[in-house]
């Protein structure tokens, strides 16, 4: 039924609840998977604190780097073959879509909560949009 799932996640503890529930599905179903960290930009930030922004900018994708390096390792032990996305966007959940349209991919698995980046102070979920939004199927994990 399902041959290729999406699988957000930002490296929360929530976040690896969709990982390994969407590695299970795969599993079970002989799909192939891809992982997407969403990275949000600063755009337009001057002055003193450019430094900083910078370095946390540098920091988050470090962060999504080994995220993604860790669930695909996780998919390669379980035998599910994988690719990983890094992705740029102030708006997360569109690309999180776009990925899903452009990979062909037939469900997303996400869990209903992620707790990184930008995201975690702005009110409204990831998640709720991506379900909003999205055409294609979504898994929601507790």
């Amino acid at each position: 039924m399902y041959r290729h799932i999406l699988i957000p996640t930002d490296g929360s503890e929530l976040a690896e609840r969709g990982v390994a529930h969407g590695l299970a599905l795969a599993k079970s179903l002989g799909a192939t998977v891809s992982f997407i960290f969403v990275v949000e930009p600063f755009s337009e930030v001057s002055g003193r604190f450019l430094e900083a922004i910078a370095t946390y900018a540098e920091l988050r994708k470090e962060q999504a780097a080994s995220v993604l390096d860790g669930a695909a390792n996780a998919a390669r032990t379980a035998g599910i073959s994988c690719e990983t996305i890094q992705a740029e966007s102030g708006q997360p959940h569109q690309a999180i879509i776009a990925v899903a349209t452009d990979k062909g991919c037939d469900l997303i698995v996400m869990s209903s909560h992620g707790r990184s980046g930008l995201a975690a102070l702005v009110i409204g979920s990831v998640t709720n949009k991506v379900l909003t939004h999205a055409r294609t199927p979504v898994l929601v994990c507790p």
